[in-house]
C-alpha cells in the first residue's frame, strides 16, 4: 500500500476491491501506516480502487472516529456512487476523480495572472490554472462563484474541475463576453461610461446582505497574506499591522476583492464577474481599498511616473486608468469632493495592503523583501493610529443594506 506525506497530510493509496475477504487486513494495514508517520490528517486516494463493499466502508468509519481530519479523493463514478448512495459524502469530504482535459488546439480567450482561459466549447471554456496553484485554491474559487450566483450576483456559471496537463482548471459556461478592458482599449471613449456602469455594480453588491455561512470572510484574504510574511517583521509589527485591518468592523455585505477591468465582464449588455476565488462576506470596505491598491498603486507603477499613453498591468493605459479610477469614485461617492475624501482615507490601507501582497508574491526576490519591509515601517506602521480613527469616517460611504 504506497503512501506520501504531501504538506501535513499523510495521502494513502488504496487499490483494487475492499470488501469482506480483505477489510480487516486493510484496516490493520492503513493504522500501521498512521502510527508510523504519526499524522492526524489523512487521505485515502481511491485512483486505484474499483470497488469498496460495506465491509469497507465500516473501515472508513472507524479511521473518521480517530483521525482529526479524513478525506476520499480520486474516486471513480462508480465507487463514488456508493458513497453518495450510502450517506458518507454528508458525513466528509469525497472527492470524485477528475477528468482530464487538453488545450491543444483550443482557442485561447485571454491570460491572467492565475492562468488563461480557453474556448472548450460553443457553450463551455475551461480555466486552465498556472501550475503551483492548488486544488484547494482552484476549488475554493469554483464554489465561491456558485454560492455568488445563488445569491443572484451576475457571474459566469462554474461547473466541474478537471486535469489540465500537470495543474487544475474549471469549466463555466462560455459567456458571449469581453471584459471592460477591451471595450476600453477598442473605444477609449467609453472609460467614463464603463466606469461609471462599473461603480453603480458595485454600489448594488455592496448593499446585498450575505447569509451566514455561504461565504467565506470577506478579511481572511488580508490576514492569511500578513501570515505569509510573518518573517520579515516583528511580533509589534504584525499586532499593528494586524489591529489596522481589526479597526475595520464586520459586516455581511458581499465584497469581491478583485473589482477591476479585467475582471468585470459585458455580456449583452450587462455587467458580470469573474475571478471570484477571493470573494466573501464582510465590509465593503475591504473592496474599496483593494480597489485604490489596483487603481492608485500598482496601475500607477507603485509611486513612479507614467506617460498617459503607457499601457498599465490592467491592459488599458495610464491616462484611461487615472480617468477610470476618477469617474468611477466619484460614482459610487455621490460627487467628486467625497470621491477625493474617500480616496485620501483609503490609500494607507492600500499602501499596508500593496507592500504585503507584493511581499508574499512567490516571484519576487528575496532582495525586495527588505525594500517593502522598510516601507511598511516608514510609510505605514506611524500612522496606524490614525488609519484605525479615520474608519468610522469611511463607514459614511458603504451603502445602506437592500431590503
Amino acid at each position: 500500500m504506497d503512501h506520501h506525506m504531501q504538506d501535513d497530510v499523510l495521502v494513502i493509496e488504496l487499490s483494487g476491491r475492499v470488501d469482506t475477504n480483505n477489510a480487516d487486513d486493510t484496516l490493520h494495514e492503513v493504522e500501521g501506516i498512521i502510527e508510523s508517520t504519526g499524522a492526524h490528517k489523512v487521505e485515502l486516494d481511491c485512483a486505484g480502487l474499483s470497488y469498496i463493499s460495506s465491509a469497507g466502508l465500516r473501515v472508513i468509519v472507524k479511521l473518521l472516529k480517530s483521525l482529526d481530519e479524513l478525506r476520499v479523493t480520486n474516486a471513480s463514478p462508480e465507487v463514488y456512487e456508493i458513497f453518495s448512495m450510502t450517506g458518507f459524502t454528508l458525513m466528509m469530504d469525497v472527492r470524485r476523480a477528475l477528468r482530464s482535459l487538453s488545450v491543444e488546439g483550443l482557442e485561447l480567450l485571454g491570460s491572467g495572472a492565475n492562468g488563461s482561459v480557453y474556448r472548450l466549447a460553443p457553450d463551455e471554456m475551461v480555466k486552465a490554472f498556472r501550475p503551483g496553484i492548488s486544488l484547494e485554491t482552484i476549488e475554493a474559487e469554483r464554489e465561491a462563484s456558485r454560492a455568488a450566483f445563488t445569491l443572484g450576483i451576475p457571474c459566469a456559471i462554474a461547473f466541474d474541475t478537471v486535469r489540465v496537463g500537470e495543474g487544475y482548471g474549471t469549466v463555466y459556461e462560455m459567456l458571449n463576453a469581453a471584459t471592460i478592458t477591451e471595450r476600453i482599449c477598442a473605444d477609449p471613449s467609453s472609460v467614463d461610461e464603463y466606469a461609471h456602469r462599473s461603480a453603480e455594480l458595485l454600489l448594488e453588491l455592496h448593499a446585498l446582505e450575505v447569509p451566514d455561512g455561504v461565504l467565506q470572510s470577506a478579511a481572511l484574504p488580508y490576514y492569511r497574506v500578513l501570515d505569509k510574511v510573518a518573517s520579515d517583521f516583528s511580533a509589534d509589527e504584525l499586532d499593528l499591522m494586524r489591529s489596522a485591518y481589526d479597526a475595520i468592523p464586520p459586516m455581511n455585505r458581499f465584497v469581491h476583492n478583485d473589482y477591476h477591468t479585467r475582471n468585470i465582464m459585458e455580456s449583452n449588455g450587462e455587467l458580470m464577474l469573474i475571478d471570484l476565488g477571493e470573494s466573501g462576506a464582510g465590509n465593503p470596505l475591504f473592496d474599496l481599498l483593494h480597489s485604490c491598491l489596483v487603481f492608485q498603486l500598482i496601475g500607477t507603477g507603485g509611486g513612479q511616473t507614467h506617460s498617459d499613453d503607457e499601457t498599465s498591468f490592467i491592459g488599458i493605459s495610464y491616462g484611461e486608468l487615472r480617468r477610470f479610477w476618477d469617474a468611477f469614485t466619484a460614482t459610487y461617492c455621490g460627487d467628486r469632493g467625497r470621491a477625493k475624501r474617500l480616496c485620501e482615507l483609503l490609500l494607507p490601507f492600500a499602501k499596508l495592503t500593496y507592500f504585503v501582497v507584493s511581499m508574499a508574491h512567490p516571484r519576487l526576490p528575496l532582495s525586495m523583501h527588505e525594500i517593502y519591509a522598510g516601507q511598511v515601517r516608514d510609510e505605514v506602521l506611524p500612522h496606524i493610529d490614525e488609519m484605525r480613527a479615520s474608519v468610522d469616517e469611511l463607514l459614511t460611504f458603504i451603502p445602506q443594506a437592500a431590503h
